[in-house]
């Protein structure tokens, strides 16, 4: 299997995994708050979040693009969250999804791999 392949495939299976594990934190911790009439901080939280799994999807069909934008989405998730004092959050949510953007753009600009 060619090089950027493994990328690809990688990239989906994992985004996939982490999409699945953000999306069950997402359900457990943001739901439940916003049910209560106390879910402000989940909801601020979300549109920043929102940008790589748009990335995310965009990326099975055009890695290049949704691989940027996740990248981009990572950024912006890490600033909103240091910008809150929380450089440990920063790296929880905002380092899978640059690894993976950067996996996505690897798969497809082949001459990088």
């Amino acid at each position: 299997m060619p090089g950027y392949k493994f990328y690809l495939w990688f990239s989906r299976i994992s985004g996939l995994l982490v999409l699945v594990l953000f999306l069950a934190f997402y359900i457990g911790e943001g739901l439940p708050g916003i049910m209560q009439g106390n879910g402000n901080g989940f909801l601020r939280f979300l549109p920043f979040a929102a940008v790589s799994f748009m990335g995310y999807i965009i990326a099975w069909f055009r890695p290049y693009a949704g691989g940027l934008l996740m990248i981009i989405g990572a950024l912006v998730l890490g600033a909103f969250f240091v910008w809150n004092n929380d450089l440990r959050m920063a790296l929880v949510f905002g380092l899978p999804s640059l690894m993976i953007g950067l996996s996505f753009v690897a798969a497809a600009r082949k001459e990088l791999v």
